[in-house]
């Protein structure tokens, strides 16, 4: 018998929010200043999705780096992101069909929140951006402090599910990155299911892990689940 479903737990970048393009020219733009060239795609897709700033910051210089300089690095590259997003205000919206799940969430009770790789600065971006507030609880939130693993160490989501007072074993995580796959299966959660645009020629489509591929929140079966 499958475990009854009980909290959803959301990644945020690249899953509620279609922004991998914004962060991609983010990180080429302060490697090029860091290291006087640029990302390649493949250390992209490597050592930056799915991985925390202090994991990307610490690949990126080869070398440990105090609080002091992480800060500091952090909010600089953050900062061409949010630049990035808001000099493109077409695409600056949740990815279709999230604004309605989100509700259908809140009309039935079901418990929810977000386990997100973006530092507080960007979660309080999102939230003035997109009202995030209307349907979580900010504080239960769980994001880069610095303190708390990465992905694909499972503390995120069993931090989100112990936020929302839910075994893991009960919840749906919602990603897009094999760090995030195997962060959930490291956690014990449930059910995986992967957002991605390209959901039929998705790599992750027969990853053993994972539940479903969707393109977008529109092609999510509630009633399948709930």
């Amino acid at each position: 018998m499958e475990n009854k479903i009980e909290g959803v737990i959301f990644d945020f970048n690249g899953t509620l929010f279609f922004d991998s393009d914004k962060h991609k020219k983010a990180w080429k733009k302060f490697s090029t200043e860091i290291r006087s060239y640029p990302f390649s795609d493949e250390e992209i897709l490597k050592n930056v999705f799915g991985h925390t700033n202090r994991a990307i910051l610490e690949y990126l210089v080869q070398k440990e780096i105090a609080n002091e300089q992480l800060n500091d690095y952090a909010l600089r590259k953050e900062h061409y992101y949010r630049q990035s997003c808001l000099l493109d205000p077409a695409n600056l919206k949740l990815v279709d069909g999230a604004i309605e799940l989100f509700e259908y969430l809140q009309t039935n009770n079901i418990k929810k929140t977000i386990a997100t790789a973006s530092e507080i600065t960007n979660v309080k971006f999102f939230n003035d951006q997109f009202g995030l507030d209307r349907w979580f609880d900010i504080n239960k939130i769980v994001f880069d402090d610095w303190k708390i693993a990465g992905k694909p160490a499972p503390d995120m989501f069993l931090k989100a599910a112990e936020n929302i007072g839910v075994n893991p074993s009960n919840c749906i995580v919602f990603e897009d990155s094999a760090t995030g796959i195997t962060a959930a299966k490291n956690a014990g959660i449930s059910k995986v299911i992967i957002i991605d645009p390209s959901a039929e020629k998705s790599k992750f489509l027969n990853h053993p892990d994972v539940d479903q591929v969707i393109p977008d929140f529109t092609k999510f079966n509630y009633i399948h689940y709930f």
